[in-house]
């Protein structure tokens, strides 16, 4: 993931900072828009996936509407084609008793193409003791090349589910790939 988050920052020139949560410190700014969202879809009828984008652009007004796309399966990349990667490893430290990725509170990823940590909130950023290789152009593949097809079990309890869904929601139960 940090190497995704590297290319993407040397790709779209911008730079991005990953913050670890910290023990007995967990809220974070989304809880409030996961909370926004669940009060929204209280006493509302969820049929199909998309109601929930419906429910989230619908849950707050102002400033604007949250934003929410519909991802389907070519969404997903492969990471894993280490051809792709700057670093081999985010350990801050190289000998035994240095931080390991466990201590790491913070990720700065840059433009230039370096990763920068911090062990806590208040340090200063310090770059990786790894040197990063120099990637020209990155195309990441799809993880997967068709949807993943559920069970047919559970292809045929959706099914049976219709009888009180609307009509115009069936397609949709017709259409999921199942083995």
């Amino acid at each position: 993931m940090a190497n995704a988050l590297l290319n993407m920052s040397v790709e779209h020139n911008v730079s991005i900072t990953q913050k670890y949560l910290d023990h007995s410190h967990t809220q974070m700014e989304c809880d409030s828009v996961h909370a926004t969202i669940e009060r929204k879809l209280k006493n509302r009828e969820i049929h199909v996936p998309s109601d929930f984008i419906s429910v989230t652009k619908e849950a707050r007004k102002k400033p604007t509407p949250y934003e929410a796309i519909h991802v389907d399966h070519s969404f997903v990349k492969d990471y894993s084609d280490k051809s792709t990667w700057r670093y081999s490893s985010i350990r801050p430290g190289r000998k035994d008793g240095d931080p390991v990725v466990v201590d790491i509170r913070a990720l700065s990823y840059n433009p230039a193409g370096t990763i920068a940590y911090k062990i806590n909130f208040d340090d200063d950023w310090t770059d990786l003791p790894i040197r990063p290789k120099t990637l020209r152009s990155i195309n990441y593949s799809n993880l997967h090349s068709a949807p993943i097809p559920i069970a047919s079990t559970k292809f045929n309890h959706l099914q049976q589910l219709k009888d009180v869904l609307p009509r115009d929601c069936h397609l949709f139960y017709d259409n999921l790939p199942h083995v």
